[in-house]
């Protein structure tokens, strides 16, 4: 597996794959940053050609039957060295970055341009999402054949101590838990905060994260907006909500979302990406991207009966976005990649 520098949801994922994929016959070795000068953007050309170097070396020694790349950086550097040693590649985008609305329209195009030429140099397209896989054919990025979906998945939830900072807040409590940067869009949540308030004064508000933007959200937030750096355990924040709220301007399929059903949490989030195949009206509330009144409207419905969706919540978790799903349905991918 070729990761880029990654944070969130897409470490977790190779981290949970690299631990449970020798169950299923494979021997997983992981070439990161700690492992390859590679750095997120392209800025630094002569990294990239140090990275790309050292990779080649290391699958000429290693001769893999397979490599799996992960996130846009990791895929343009990876595929086309793999396929000149014929070793076959898989590509996870984990959200491809046409689809990062914070960058130019012709950034988007250029970058869709990319996955279009690198498609050819690879086996199988592993989205997270129906939607991604949507995504990758309305832009003709490659054939169906060539696209697979597997549902990110994660762990049941494990009992955890909620964290002494949100216990002081008292109950109910609304929050948001997640890196603080653009692509999150804390500020909506802010924004919502006040509405929330007026119509819910007794209710709790907080940003749980940390990341580049908490200074700036922080200077913009209502005062009764509480912001809590975050250290895991995740479980441990969890148990401490009765409702979990993402504002997302874009995603691929949020692994924050799902640990939220897990842990029996009702869910507020943007629909965007694969959330909506994630929150169903059963389990939370779904609402459209950059609208605070729409967020606070959902936040209030949710608070007001918090109990209503834990158990479908739960429920939902298990039956389609467990961590053994995730991982026997890559091992599927590789079977038919290698089949090929």
């Amino acid at each position: 597996m070729v990761v880029e520098p990654a944070e969130g949801g897409t470490a977790e994922v190779v981290r949970a794959l690299a631990a449970g994929l020798p169950a299923h016959g494979y021997d997983v070795e992981v070439a990161g940053p700690d492992r390859l000068p590679l750095k997120p953007g392209y800025g630094s050309p002569r990294d990239d050609a140090a990275a790309a170097l050292a990779l080649a070396r290391m699958l000429r020694r290693r001769g893999p039957d397979l490599v799996h790349t992960h996130s846009a950086k990791a895929g343009v550097l990876a595929r086309p060295i793999a396929a000149a040693m014929r070793i076959p590649v898989v590509h996870s985008p984990h959200c491809f970055p046409f689809l990062t609305l914070q960058y130019s329209g012709r950034r988007r195009a250029l970058a869709a341009g990319i996955e279009r030429a690198l498609a050819p140099l690879t086996r199988t397209i592993l989205c997270v999402a129906e939607d991604e896989r949507r995504e990758a054919l309305g832009r003709r990025i490659a054939g169906p054949d060539k696209l697979a979906v597997v549902h990110n998945g994660v762990p049941a939830c494990a009992p955890a101590p909620v964290p002494a900072a949100l216990a002081a807040l008292g109950r109910p409590v609304a929050a948001t838990v997640s890196v603080l940067r653009e692509q999150k869009r804390v500020d909506v949540f802010l924004d919502a905060a006040p509405l929330v308030l007026d119509r819910l004064p007794h209710a709790r508000l907080a940003v749980i994260g940390n990341g580049p933007l908490r200074d700036e959200l922080r200077a913009r937030a209502d005062p009764r907006v509480a912001f809590i750096p975050f250290a895991p355990p995740m479980a441990g924040w969890l148990a401490g909500l009765d409702c979990f709220v993402l504002s997302s301007d874009y995603e691929g399929l949020p692994l924050a979302v799902l640990e939220a059903l897990a842990c029996g949490v009702p869910q507020v989030a943007t629909d965007v990406g694969g959330t909506r195949e994630a929150v169903s009206g059963e389990t939370g509330l779904l609402v459209p991207p950059r609208d605070p009144a729409a967020l606070a409207g959902a936040i209030v419905e949710v608070l007001a009966r918090p109990g209503d969706r834990a158990a479908a919540s739960r429920r939902r978790h298990a039956e389609r976005f467990g961590l053994e799903r995730m991982i026997e349905g890559t091992a599927r991918v590789y079977e038919t990649a290698l089949a090929r």
